[in-house]
């Protein structure tokens, strides 16, 4: 059976082996016109919560129809989540595609005193559509969460217990000095393009943040969001890649 490359499908509602779903229009656009698939070719699926499946397409045209043939589930083995404050012009499309790419769980925009989003409210189905699009570009196999805004406070009390916590900060230790955790949950903590008040900063340290520097310059908000993503991603290969 031949395959069509790339072609690793998000089907939110991922049935069982043996059984058929009919592909949303944006899925069976991506299938014909990106995929190329033809009846009978096989295709790669996930539903962005770790299942990968083994797909033959049944059927083509807006409404397409796979068959699972194979399918199983993993967890992941590290997770990250991206606290962020608001980045100068149009970059939140920029930030949100990349996080995805690199395998972050959770994007959550921060509303700071500096800075909020109000610029971008309304894009949570925009974000939504380019998540998708970086899940199926990385080959991953669980989907980017875009959250909606919240004040630096409310997002810092909300955080799980345990979480390693590090705050982007010129002035922190070096990242090549201090290696981004093999498990569990890390959180990375990035302020607006004009930076943390003081207050958010004083409480970003009771919420046990520690202060870590990925240039010896100043960066931009999203260049520094990229840059923690990056430096969660690089120790090991993730457990949740798709391939």
């Amino acid at each position: 059976m031949p395959d069509a490359t790339p072609s690793l499908l998000y089907v939110e509602d991922l049935p069982g082996v043996g059984r058929r779903v009919t592909l949303s229009e944006d899925e069976s656009h991506y299938a014909s016109r990106v995929c190329r698939a033809r009846i009978g070719d096989a295709l790669s699926a996930t539903d962005g919560r770790g299942a990968l499946a083994s797909v033959v397409l049944v059927a083509g045209g807006r409404s397409a129809v796979i068959e699972v043939q194979r399918a199983e589930r993993a967890e992941p083995a590290r997770i990250a989540w991206a606290l962020s404050g608001a980045p100068e012009g149009e970059r939140g499309d920029w930030m949100v595609e990349k996080l995805g790419e690199l395998g972050v769980s959770v994007f959550q925009p921060l509303d700071c005193e500096r800075g909020s989003w109000e610029k971008m409210k309304g894009r949570a189905e925009r974000w939504r559509r380019v998540a998708v699009a970086a899940l199926r570009q990385s080959r991953r196999r669980f989907l980017l969460e875009v959250r909606d805004p919240l004040p630096v406070e409310v997002a810092l009390a909300g955080l799980p217990e345990g979480a390693g916590r590090w705050l982007a900060d010129p002035a922190g230790e070096p990242a090549a000095g201090a290696r981004a955790p093999l498990q569990g949950l890390t959180v990375g903590l990035i302020g607006p393009s004009a930076g943390l008040s003081a207050r958010e900063r004083e409480a970003a340290a009771s919420a046990g943040f520690s202060p870590i520097s990925f240039s010896d310059s100043r960066l931009r908000t999203e260049t520094a969001v990229l840059a923690w993503g990056c430096w969660w991603a690089s120790p090991a290969v993730s457990a949740d890649r798709a391939s």
